[in-house]
């Protein structure tokens, strides 16, 4: 992570020169020390130095990601963000990472076109580990889904459902072999019950709200809801449709769910003509 904070970075090279230089005055303070215990002396720092300036840059992370899932901060998370886009990352997992991440705050917006020529133009390199290519494109797909189903792009979220859903059964196979501790779960639910409700007009309701309730994100969590509040609408729900999107509004009211939320609510008759 430290690859994303070049200050970070900076700062924990500076501190081990000036440490080891510290380590040289005492070995020449001490003439005759068993060489041995500087040696130690100097590892043991370096490697305390260099965990410490990771956790820092870890944990910058970790409050970028919270402006975008938790603040729902989308601007201030991209102005911050998206300039990591430009640097030069030797790690294919850290440039993936990245770019979903971007992806994600696009979606948030609306920018479900930009989104998907991001996700488009990353471009995979081969691994040592198999499962590894299956995972990145596992995120890849799966997020080239959501777009497809945001834009209401029937045929396209279709071809990419049936791409994830193959690339879910690879992935399962791989986890055959592997201890229980180990193995990894390949959710798809979101994305099915979205093409299910572009396709028979109905999703599970339930299984929706059983993800909204596990997710701790809240872009997440309000982005499952609004499905949830059309699948309401379908049923001629209104009352709960409008709660959740009353909820929708209030939390991210300039964010696509909320604009969504507000255009739902806006086309609803009036209650007077509404026989439900």
């Amino acid at each position: 992570m430290i690859q994303l904070f070049p200050k970070f970075k900076n700062r924990m090279l500076l501190i081990c020169a000036f440490y080891l230089v510290m380590v040289g005055v005492y070995v020449v303070l001490k003439p005759g020390m068993n060489p041995v215990i500087p040696l130690l002396i100097a590892v043991v720092g370096v490697l305390v130095i260099m965990v410490s300036q990771s956790l820092n840059a870890a944990n910058a992370h970790a409050q970028l990601l919270s402006r975008l899932y938790n603040q729902l901060d989308v601007d201030g998370f991209l102005k911050a963000y998206t300039p990591f886009m430009n640097l030069k990352l030797k790690n294919p997992s850290m440039v993936l990472m990245v770019r979903l991440h971007i992806s994600n705050a696009y979606c948030a917006q609306g920018r479900f076109d930009e989104a998907e020529a991001l996700l488009k133009s990353i471009v995979l390199t081969p691994s040592k580990k198999h499962e590894d290519d299956l995972l990145s494109k596992f995120a890849i797909i799966s997020n080239l889904c959501y777009c497809a189903e945001q834009k209401d792009d029937l045929e396209k979220a279709q071809k990419y459902m049936d791409e994830l859903l193959a690339l879910k059964k690879e992935l399962e196979a791989l986890q055959t072999s592997k201890p229980d501790k180990k193995k990894m779960v390949f959710n798809t639910e979101l994305n099915e019950q979205c093409l299910k409700f572009m396709t028979t007009g109905k999703a599970d309701i339930n299984l929706l709200k059983g993800l909204v309730q596990s997710n701790t994100q809240q872009l997440h969590r309000i982005t499952i809801s609004l499905w949830i509040a059309r699948a309401y609408l379908a049923e001629n729900n209104r009352r709960e449709a409008e709660k959740i999107l009353d909820q929708i509004i209030k939390l991210a009211p300039d964010l696509y769910p909320g604009k969504a939320a507000q255009s739902l609510l806006n086309g609803l008759p009036a209650k007077s003509e509404d026989n439900h």
